[in-house]
């Protein structure tokens, strides 16, 4: 007899089951449409609407003409093709349904479709008539009128530059003049008016001006004017020296100009002469800006006449500061203003003195015990030299000198002595035969050291036993101009 014995056991762990709950799923959540924005006003026949909502979302666009349906992508963005009632207010109402079915909540825009161009009216210029109150200025009136939303642009272009553009303070061509001068022009809720002003003159000659005027639906009437500005060149003389003059050597350019509608600032200044203009060093060490033959001088003037509204101006130049090599030199002077206008030349020639040719010590400052203070040495002159000399004398017990180099215009290093009584010789002279230029500017440097005992004070700076040979070794008069050097503790 065989017997089974079977052993069941159970176990509990409470309440416990021991069989996984699986994941409890989110509820479905309704898709949210947002729009972009629009400014409300469309002159198109379709009407662009874009938003984004949930991916993959059927967008309905009702409200239009028709329904306009599309679908969003992935990211959620979405653009329907919205046709539009013309000429009227649409109420645009969007929903979108999400892949779950689920529908969004109402979403309106309300777009106001016009088609229908703005009104335009130029009273002036016309027939090429530029000027409608005698001021020889472009003068501009013009209305307009739009039933719906009403004008947003203004807008007047020119195809030439006017005040000369942008960089001279004007308007580039075809830059809107309304936007670029603020509140120069006075606007009225139907009508416009402007009247060029100086830094704004039109240039002379054939102008072709557009007017417009655009709605906020984007519609846009423009008119174009053809005007031919005449008569504001400016006026232009020179009144001293004149034409045939033998000049002194201290004479003075004086010219006098005039523009009727515009402004002549410093860069319209225009000078030119068949001779090279030399600035000459001064002795505190600056120099004057010359200029080549043919090359303007306009900057060596200053200009006079109060308010820059003011006219006629005038201008001067003294020529303390400047020197023309000695002869017959003949003078053009012409102006243009801001609008690049330009006044007729005039022309002179004269008959230059032979200026003096100088040698000078620059003015210096040092204190007491510095070394390697520079004392600069100049020389003007208006032909080549073959050599110069002179001795420079100075106090021992205040400076003592270390070196000597050239500058410039030498042609070699100079030779030098330095004696104990404080007197340095130099000799400037090329061995080769190389001559000293004309010109002006520093030539040698003198390097010394001050006492550092020494009291503050001016200490001359004295020149003597000038000397200076042409390039045949003939002597050339010169004029020596001592300086100081002024010692500080």
């Amino acid at each position: 007899m065989v017997v089974f014995t079977f052993l069941i056991c159970a176990s509990s762990c409470g309440s416990e089951s021991s069989v996984p709950t699986a994941p409890q799923k989110p509820a479905p959540v309704p898709p949210v449409v947002q729009l972009s924005p629009g400014n409300g006003y469309s002159n198109q026949a379709n009407f662009q609407l874009s938003g984004s909502t949930t991916g993959g979302s059927t967008v309905t666009v009702s409200g239009g003409a028709s329904v306009a349906t599309t679908t969003a992508n992935a990211a959620g963005a979405f653009t329907a093709s919205v046709p539009l009632k013309p000429n009227s207010q649409n109420t645009l109402s969007v929903t979108a349904t999400s892949p779950a079915g689920l529908t969004s909540s109402l979403v309106t825009m309300i777009i106001r479709h016009d088609d229908g161009r703005p009104v335009l009216n130029v009273l002036y210029p016309n027939d090429s008539v530029f000027d409608t109150d005698g001021d020889l200025r472009v003068n501009f009136a013009f209305e307009y009128s739009d039933s719906f939303p009403g004008i947003e642009i203004i807008s007047i272009t020119n195809d030439r530059a006017i005040g000369g553009g942008l960089s001279k303070g004007g308007v580039d061509a075809g830059a809107n003049i309304i936007t670029a001068l603020g509140a120069s022009p006075v606007i009225h809720q139907g009508s416009a008016t402007y009247n060029a002003s100086l830094d704004h003159e039109f240039p002379i000659g054939a102008n072709s001006v557009v007017i417009s005027v655009a709605d906020s639906a984007g519609n846009v009437t423009a008119d174009t004017v053809e005007i031919e500005v005449a008569g504001t060149e400016p006026s232009f003389e020179i009144l001293q020296p004149q034409d045939g003059d033998v000049l002194s050597p201290d004479f003075v350019i004086t010219a006098d100009f005039s523009d009727v509608a515009g402004r002549i600032t410093q860069s319209g200044l225009t000078f030119l002469a068949n001779k090279p203009l030399i600035g000459l060093l001064s002795q505190d060490g600056t120099q004057a800006e010359g200029a080549e033959v043919g090359q303007n001088f306009g900057h060596a003037f200053s200009m006079t006449g109060g308010d820059p509204d003011t006219r006629p101006h005038a201008t001067k130049m003294e020529m303390s500061s400047y020197a023309f090599p000695g002869g017959e030199t003949m003078i053009i002077g012409q102006v243009f203003d801001l609008a690049g206008n330009s006044s007729q030349a005039d022309t002179i020639t004269v008959t230059v003195p032979n200026p003096a040719h100088s040698v000078l010590v620059v003015n210096s400052t040092a204190q007491a015990g510095a070394t390697g203070h520079t004392i600069s040495l100049g020389f003007n002159s208006f032909e080549a030299f073959g050599g110069l000399q002179f001795s420079l004398n100075f106090d021992p017990s205040v400076m003592s000198l270390d070196s000597v180099s050239s500058a410039g215009r030498a042609p070699a290093s100079p030779f030098y002595e330095v004696s104990e009584a404080g007197k340095l010789d130099i000799v400037v002279v090329d061995l080769a035969g190389d001559p000293i230029p004309s010109g002006s500017g520093i030539v040698l440097n003198v390097y010394a050291s001050i006492s550092a005992t020494a009291a503050a004070q001016s200490m001359p700076l004295t020149l003597s036993d000038v000397q200076v040979a042409n390039e045949a070794g003939n002597p050339i008069n010169v004029v020596a101009r001592d300086g100081v050097l002024e010692v500080q503790r």
